[in-house]
């Protein structure tokens, strides 16, 4: 955020035909990524658990969208080793995890649970009717100074039987 902002001041500073709706969209984007910080901040592990498999349940009809999603629960030591995000985005579409792209359902359930670490067991119904469990990991870090749930562990989706 303080890039942008220092980035945006930069553009004010040298130019000076920037006129004033490309202002007001530079503003108003800023506006939205604060916004969208701030409901980041406010989610429980839970919540984001769900936000990131819904993601996945309507992962075709907008793939840029649900990649940022996922991308964005992301811890950043998780991202540096999995980035940049379109190598991320090819990651979630390449064997194993494509198995879980455009999932039909899942359910979850927290097998571990500390202050500062939650883990769910994932199990997830695939579009062609497998069944798949995943363990997701969250940490409790801090973001923009205020602490938050960002993704530290996936494993990869493992077959089981029946049932979720």
């Amino acid at each position: 955020m303080a890039k942008k902002l220092l980035f945006f001041f930069l553009i004010i500073s040298c130019s000076s035909t920037i006129d004033e709706s490309t202002l007001l969209q530079q503003s108003s984007d800023n506006l939205s990524e604060t916004n969208r910080t701030q409901e980041i901040l406010s989610l429980s592990s839970e919540e984001i658990l769900i936000k990131i498999f819904d993601a996945y349940k309507t992962f075709s009809e907008n793939p840029d969208n649900a990649v940022n999603i996922i991308w964005n629960f992301a811890h950043e030591d998780n991202q540096e080793v999995t980035g940049p995000i379109e190598r991320f985005s090819m990651m979630l579409t390449s064997e194993p995890y494509d198995s879980i792209v455009d999932l039909k359902d899942y359910s979850y359930e927290v097998i571990l649970e500390s202050s500062e670490n939650i883990q769910y067991e994932v199990k997830v119904l695939t579009q062609n009717n497998n069944y798949f469990v995943i363990t997701w990991i969250f940490q409790k870090t801090i973001c923009n100074e205020k602490p938050c749930w960002r993704t530290i562990g996936v494993s990869q989706p493992e077959y089981f039987d029946s049932g979720i």
